[in-house]
C-alpha cells in the first residue's frame, strides 16, 4: 500500500479531530439536555445568565454591615476562612459531627464572622416575596408591637434578617406606619455561647434600625417549647437534621404543623438536594394535615410536582451585595458563586383563598435561562400545580416575549396565549406578574 502524502495525512488528522469534536459536542449537548430537566437545580457556580443587579435593599445590607463591624474580629481573614471551610464541610458531609460540635469555639467564630452576614439576607429576600403575595406578611410592617419566635436562633442571623427586612420595608412603604416599633424576640437556642452572641448581635441590629428590642432567651430543645403569643415564627437551618427516619420525621411534622397553624411561619434550609427535598416533603405533609396554607415560594396548595422526580429540588439563587468580610473570605476559599443560595417555605394559618376560575395561569421561574442549540428553556412551576419546561426558539424571539428570557429566577410570569405544547410563539405576550394576592 502506498504511504499517504503529508497533505493527505494532515487532511485525515483534521477529519479525525473534527469527528472527535463533534462527538464531544454531541456528548455535551446530551449532558446539557439532561441538566435541563433531570438535575436542573444543580447549577451553583454556573453562568447560564449574565450577572444581574444586586437584589437586596440597601437598608438590609446596612443593618447587617453594622453588626459585622461591631464584632471587632481578632482572627485574620485566612484563619477565619479555615474555620468557615471546616464548618461548611460539616454542614454538607458530616452532619453528625456538626451536632456534636455545636459548642466549638471555632464554629462560633465562623458563625459570627461569616455565616451571620451570609444568612441574614435570606430572611429578608424570602419575606420580600411573601409580602408581595400575602396581606398577613405586609401587615407586620404596620404593627407597633411585633412578637417574633426564633427556633434554633443561633448567633442571631435569622432575627437580624427580620429586623433588616422590617427596616427596609418601612423605608420603602410610604403608607401609614407607627412612629415607633417594639420587637419582642423569643429566642430558643441550646448553646450558651451562641445565645450570648445572639443577644449582643440582635441588640446592635435593633439599635441600628431604630427599633426598641426586647429579648427572651431560652436554652432548651424547641420540641418542648410550643409557639404561643407570636406574630411570626422563624427557623433557619434547624429542621433538616430532624427529618431523618420515620419516627423522628413524624415527630418533627407534628411540631412544625402546630407552628404553622399558630402564626405565619418562615423556614429556611440549605440549598442542598437532600435538605431541600426534605423541606419539600415537609410542605406536602403540612398541607395534607390542613389548617394552614403555603404563601411562598409555591403558587398553589397542590402536591409539589418536583418530588416525583428524584433529581429535582427547588431552591433560590439570588445575587446580593455581600459585606466586605464575606467577600474577603469568599476570595480566599475561591467561592465562585456570588449568589445567596437557600430553600425556603413561608406559610400562614387557615385556608388559602380560592383562585378565580378566570385567573390566568401564573408561572414561577425555577431556573435561570438554559440555552441550547436554537432555543432557550426555563423550568416553571405553574399556579395550576403543573411543572413544565417552557421553551422559546431563537428565531421566534420578539420584544413581546423577551421577559421570558430576561426575568429573574424566582420571578412570576404570565404567557398570553398559554401554549398547549410549552412552546412560546412569536405572537405570545409574556409579562412579569406582581401577583398581589391576599392568600
Amino acid at each position: 500500500m502506498r504511504t499517504p502524502s503529508r497533505s493527505r495525512r494532515t487532511f485525515r488528522k483534521g477529519i479525525v479531530a473534527r469527528t472527535l469534536e463533534l462527538a464531544n459536542m454531541s456528548t455535551l449537548t446530551a449532558c446539557v439536555a439532561q441538566l435541563d430537566r433531570a438535575s436542573v437545580f444543580e447549577t451553583e457556580g454556573c453562568r447560564f445568565e449574565p450577572r444581574r443587579a444586586r437584589l437586596i435593599h440597601p437598608a438590609v445590607r446596612a443593618c447587617i454591615l453594622a453588626v459585622e463591624e461591631s464584632l471587632h474580629a481578632t482572627e485574620s481573614d485566612a484563619d477565619l476562612a479555615t474555620l468557615v471551610t471546616r464548618l461548611s464541610d460539616l454542614y454538607t458531609s458530616d452532619r453528625g459531627a456538626l451536632v456534636r460540635d455545636q459548642g466549638s469555639a471555632g464554629h462560633l467564630v465562623a458563625k459570627c464572622g461569616y455565616f451571620l452576614a451570609s444568612d441574614a439576607p435570606k430572611i429578608a429576600l424570602a419575606l420580600d416575596r411573601g409580602a408581595e403575595r400575602s396581606a398577613l406578611i405586609r401587615r407586620l410592617t404596620t404593627l407597633p408591637l411585633i412578637r417574633v419566635t426564633d427556633f434554633g436562633a443561633g448567633v442571631g442571623a435569622t432575627s437580624i434578617g427580620f429586623l433588616a427586612w422590617l427596616a427596609a420595608a418601612r423605608a420603602t412603604n410610604a403608607g401609614a406606619k407607627p412612629a415607633s416599633v417594639r420587637v419582642e424576640f423569643h429566642a430558643i437556642e441550646l448553646g450558651a455561647a451562641a445565645a450570648r452572641a445572639y443577644e449582643q448581635n440582635v441588640r446592635i441590629a435593633g439599635a441600628h434600625c431604630g427599633f426598641e428590642v426586647a429579648i427572651r432567651l431560652e436554652a432548651r430543645d424547641f420540641f418542648d417549647c410550643p409557639a404561643q403569643d407570636t406574630d411570626l415564627i422563624l427557623s433557619q437551618t434547624a429542621l433538616n437534621e430532624l427529618l431523618d427516619g420515620p419516627t423522628h420525621a413524624t415527630r418533627t411534622i407534628d411540631l412544625v404543623h402546630a407552628w404553622s397553624t399558630t402564626a405565619p411561619m418562615l423556614l429556611i434550609e440549605p440549598a442542598l438536594k437532600t435538605t431541600t427535598r426534605a423541606l419539600m416533603q415537609l410542605r406536602d405533609a403540612l398541607l395534607l394535615r390542613g389548617g394552614m396554607h403555603a404563601i411562598a415560594p409555591c403558587l398553589h396548595q397542590l402536591p409539589c410536582p418536583m418530588l416525583p422526580r428524584a433529581g429535582d429540588w427547588c431552591h433560590e439563587a439570588r445575587f446580593i451585595d455581600h459585606t466586605p468580610r464575606v467577600r474577603a473570605i469568599d476570595r480566599i476559599v475561591k467561592r465562585r458563586d456570588e449568589r445567596a443560595l437557600f430553600a425556603y417555605l413561608l406559610t400562614a394559618p387557615g385556608p388559602a383563598s380560592e383562585p378565580s376560575t378566570s385567573t390566568p395561569v401564573v408561572m414561577r421561574l425555577c431556573t435561570d435561562t438554559l440555552g441550547s442549540r436554537g432555543k432557550s428553556e426555563r423550568l416553571v412551576c405553574r399556579s395550576d400545580g403543573e411543572m413544565r419546561m417552557m421553551r422559546l426558539l431563537d428565531r421566534e424571539a420578539r420584544d413581546s416575549n423577551q421577559p421570558f428570557l430576561k426575568a429573574k429566577r424566582g420571578d412570576m410570569i404570565e404567557v398570553d396565549p398559554l401554549p398547549a405544547n410549552d412552546r412560546i410563539t412569536p405572537e405570545a405576550r409574556v409579562t412579569i406578574s406582581a401577583l398581589q394576592n391576599s392568600v
